[in-house]
């Protein structure tokens, strides 16, 4: 299953580009297989670049115009909490 979490917006912290600080953003990932997610990702326009390859929930960031058509295109949403707990637990995590 694909999953989006709520928007948000990003603060200043070393890891963020300046550009990006005060824009809102969310994550799409997947229960299944990385496959399936970069189908997904690819389906509704998110560039791969926009992948980020984390060992417990691996996800595309997407721009609010993303997410929705994400929405539209059946992806579930739900609460970041929980999209890194599906995505852990899909992955062998407790």
């Amino acid at each position: 299953m694909i999953f989006v979490d709520a928007l948000r917006i990003h603060s200043a912290t070393p890891r963020l580009l300046a550009r990006f600080v005060g824009e809102r953003w969310c994550h799409l990932a997947t229960d299944g297989s990385i496959d399936e997610l970069h189908a997904f990702a690819e389906a509704i326009g998110v560039p791969r670049v926009a992948f980020h390859a984390h060992p417990r929930h691996p996800h595309y960031d997407l721009t609010p115009e993303r997410r929705a058509v994400a929405v539209a295109r059946g992806a579930v949403e739900v609460s970041g909490k929980e999209l890194v707990r599906r995505c852990f637990r899909a992955r062998g995590g407790a």
